[in-house]
């Protein structure tokens, strides 16, 4: 089961909840849609306030089906409409909706979920270790791109798999597990199925994480979704689309999972909270940027003890917030 991560916090400051929790009037985006946790928080907050909008949108088709079967029977029609699509296209598909369903609210707040939904885990495209039988797939749309993990272990070279196992899943080991892979399929290995990477892992990583946390496996299959998903250019193109649609005063709410991811949406808060991105041995601004955005969370809102007790998912999580000037 799916558990929202940080949700009343998120909420608050998603929707600019004043001290009586009333809901601005506007459209409300998820573009991370997933169960939807978070939407259907929201949406209760606002009751049956009609001009309360929420547009949600999934890159995973089965996630957006299961979510468009489900929440058509909880919430009224008019009040959410979801979109297979990629948020890096978010603000081709809230114009779209706009048009379609002649919706003339402003747009109030943005929401960014990032990393994996629990439901990936469940699915047979080799997200989650524990399934060793899945094929090493991870694409979270296999109609939107063609590439999978299978195909990155196999043609990919050993400093290709070393880069993106060191950058996105920032494995200590990546130099070894990147060497060790190469050194299997020189002798024959194809890497087919989870269990598969996981022998190879195993042999590798296993004794250095004996008294560690997390499973050994977790960087790697971190590194290899990221990858096989183009997880970091979608989340800077998707961030640089929303202040095209976003009202003045409007939010951008976003959630990482770890440093990478918050990395992009801090240093994206920065510079779009600067009149000026020169160079710093630029003498005069020849960049004539103006600011757009003012950061609310000078730094990252983390869950407390409790909600890491009641979801262990949520240790890693970090919410930052800026709003449009």
């Amino acid at each position: 089961m799916h558990i929202p991560v940080l949700l009343e916090p998120t909420v608050k400051l998603w929707a600019a909840l004043d001290k009586h929790d009333k809901v601005r009037p506007g459209v409300y985006i998820d573009a991370t849609f997933g169960s939807g946790g978070h939407s259907k928080y929201l949406l209760e907050l606002a009751d049956q306030d009609k001009n309360v909008v929420v547009i949600g949108i999934d890159r995973d088709e089965s996630q957006y089906r299961n979510s468009k079967v489900k929440f058509q029977k909880e919430i009224n029609r008019e009040k959410l409409f979801l979109s297979n699509e990629n948020f890096s296209n978010i603000s081709e598909v809230v114009s779209s909706f706009q048009n379609k369903y002649k919706i003339k609210l402003p747009v109030r707040g943005v929401l960014f979920d990032f990393g994996i939904a629990t439901d990936h885990l469940h699915v047979e495209r080799g997200f989650s270790f524990k399934e060793e039988s899945s094929p090493l797939d991870m694409r979270f749309n296999p109609k939107e791109n063609i590439l999978t993990a299978a195909e990155i272990l196999n043609d990919w070279s050993e400093n290709e798999l070393e880069e993106i196992f060191r950058e996105y899943g920032e494995e200590r080991y990546s130099r070894r597990v990147a060497r060790e892979i190469t050194f299997s399929k020189r002798n024959g290995k194809t890497f087919i199925t989870v269990a598969d990477l996981l022998e190879v892992l195993g042999k590798t990583l296993a004794p250095a994480y004996r008294n560690q946390k997390i499973h050994y496996a977790t960087r790697i299959f971190q590194a290899l979704r990221i990858a096989v998903n183009n997880e970091y250019e979608n989340i800077r193109r998707g961030m640089a689309e929303v202040l095209k649609i976003l009202g003045i005063e409007g939010r951008i709410v976003a959630i990482s999972f770890h440093s990478g991811e918050d990395r992009i949406v801090k240093n994206f808060f920065r510079s779009e909270s600067r009149d000026c991105i020169c160079e710093p041995n630029v003498p005069n601004c020849v960049c004539h940027h103006q600011k757009s955005l003012q950061i609310i969370t000078r730094k990252p809102l983390t869950p407390d003890p409790a909600e890491i007790k009641r979801n262990p998912n949520s240790r890693s999580a970090k919410l930052r917030a800026a709003e449009k000037i």
